[in-house]
């Protein structure tokens, strides 16, 4: 199976941004020279594409992993997606769902944690990719009658 052909099962699986095909051709000992090629028709073709990736794995990450806005936008860099597309896709996000999906990770930390203190529970949301800012609000408004 030649390169190119490769690549394109690699793109076919799921969208992958340039960075990580980039790295996926050096893995394959791809030319530089070839590889550039390679990348060009690709991009033409729309089997690479950083905005779709990032809007993908912006809709997935919320929905389904419950990631906040920092986790993503981490896990976006280091995929080697622009600033501009990143901050785009966030800015687009549904505030409703990010809420509530919010709204259920504190519930449930709550449930599966009920003798642990807050300090414990702030963490976990933070590395989940929560603002303490967000974690407070919406803590606060939790326990409002």
């Amino acid at each position: 199976m030649d390169n190119y052909a490769k690549i394109l099962k690699y793109c076919a699986f799921r969208d992958r941004s340039v960075l990580e095909v980039r790295r996926k051709m050096a893995e394959l000992k791809v030319s530089e020279q070839e590889s550039e090629q390679l990348m060009q028709e690709l991009l033409e073709e729309g089997f690479v594409d950083d905005a779709r990736f990032a809007e993908g794995f912006v809709r997935g990450k919320m929905t389904y992993n419950r990631w906040g806005r920092v986790k993503i936008r981490a896990e976006l860099l280091q995929r080697g997606v622009s600033s501009n597309i990143i901050a785009e896709q966030l800015n687009s996000l549904d505030q409703n769902l990010y809420e509530k999906n919010l709204k259920y990770l504190i519930e449930r930390w709550k449930r599966e944690n009920p003798v642990a203190d807050n300090a414990k529970m702030f963490r976990h949301l933070l590395a989940k990719g929560y603002t303490y800012d967000e974690v407070r609000q919406c803590v606060s408004n939790l326990e409002e009658p």
